[in-house]
């Protein structure tokens, strides 16, 4: 993501204030967290901005991630706050602000991620997205901007500073469609389609499936006591941790309205020592794909406790009809472990990082590392 320059908050503030005819002391006392009552107004601004996107139950979504007065869900509290941008009882865009906590080695900091920004259509080009990245990031510290879209990759570009763009990877599953856009024929497009899948079930047995025979992986729908102390194995030194916690776990994965991951569990000899989550993700009208939303690994099982999940993972996808595998990492290390199960590097403009944060030892602790525990459950994509 290439950083443009970037105006100081004040002149942004001044500008925006402006263009909405009112004063920089006005804008600024208009963010603040949204209120139960102000729920219909945001679902409105969302069906502006989303448009005919827009196929899910965005107020059972709403309650889910931001609360909006709803009874505390599992974790009891919201995954995130709403901010609201208003001016007198106009709603002007909103922003989600999740509180994480970041481990860099010895460097501990509680921080924020950002997601679903917007600002009602014909505001665009006044520089309130700018404005309230700016405003949030004044407000709380350190705050990061995980992934982007069409929309907001430029606002994020003239907030913060950007990072290296996290990587995707794709495992082929099955071969149909890519066949037929290539081969004209029909008859030779399905022979091709089911040699490779062939192929591929050939070295899906003997890179995952024999490699991983001492681990028993099955799927579940609770996460219990026993994930904590593979949280804790999971730890590595040479990354940045975002620190998850059962609780937090169980209402993303398990109680999201939009898209609710499949979890698996991998164990050996009885011991936890791998977690994976997956998701179904639309490619179009008649195609889907697998996308592995996180995966925790025990250190010292992690090599055989990867292939034995990937085996089950891609077993029942392949079995659904699931075209691809997916899979998007900030891990040089952990890459090359997927790049050796024919996961190929599938470049993608989105999947950006940058971030706002003082400069201090948890900053240059953090410059110090190459790898973040980062995935996609770290980001605002939940579409199914």
């Amino acid at each position: 993501m290439n950083a443009r320059a970037t105006l100081p908050i004040e002149k942004t503030a001044r500008l925006v204030s402006r263009a909405l005819g009112c004063s920089p002391e006005d804008l600024a006392a208009g963010l603040r967290p949204a209120r139960a009552d102000e729920l219909n107004a945001v679902l409105d601004l969302r069906r502006q901005v989303i448009g005919d996107s827009l196929s899910w139950d965005d107020e059972a979504y709403l309650r889910w991630r931001y609360q909006f007065g709803a009874p505390p869900g599992p974790a009891g509290e919201a995954l995130a706050t709403c901010w609201v941008c208003t001016l007198g009882e106009r709603l002007l865009g909103m922003v989600g602000v999740e509180p994480v906590r970041l481990r860099a080695g010895e460097q501990v900091c509680d921080a924020h991620v950002t997601m679903d920004i917007m600002v009602r259509p014909e505001l665009d080009g006044i520089g309130l997205g700018v404005w309230i990245n700016q405003a949030i990031c004044a407000r709380l510290g350190c705050v990061l901007a995980v992934g982007s879209n069409p929309n907001s990759r430029g606002v994020i570009a003239r907030t913060f500073e950007p990072l290296p763009d996290r990587r995707s990877y794709v495992h082929p599953l099955n071969f149909g469609h890519f066949m037929a856009k290539r081969l004209s024929q029909g008859w030779l497009a399905a022979l091709a389609s089911r040699l490779a899948s062939t192929a591929m079930l050939l070295f899906r047995l003997m890179t995952l499936w024999l490699a991983s025979a001492t681990i028993h992986v099955s799927r579940t729908q609770e996460l219990g006591a026993e994930v904590v102390d593979l949280l804790a194995k999971a730890q590595r030194s040479r990354r940045v941790e975002l620190e998850r916690s059962v609780e937090r776990l169980s209402q993303r994965l398990l109680h999201n309205p939009r898209s609710p991951a499949q979890l698996w569990l991998a164990r050996h000899g009885g011991e936890l020592v791998g977690l994976m989550a997956v998701r179904r993700t639309r490619v179009d009208a008649d195609r889907h794909a697998l996308q592995i939303m996180d995966v925790v690994l025990d250190r010292h099982h992690e090599e055989l406790a990867l292939r034995a999940l990937l085996a089950r993972v891609a077993a029942r996808g392949f079995r659904d009809g699931a075209e691809y595998l997916s899979v998007t990492l900030y891990d040089a290390e952990l890459e090359a472990r997927f790049s050796r199960l024919f996961f190929r590097h599938q470049p993608h403009p989105y999947e950006t990082m940058a971030w706002s944060c003082p400069e201090g030892e948890f900053k240059d602790a953090v410059r110090a590392r190459s790898a973040w525990s980062l995935m996609d459950i770290h980001t605002d994509r939940d579409q199914g």
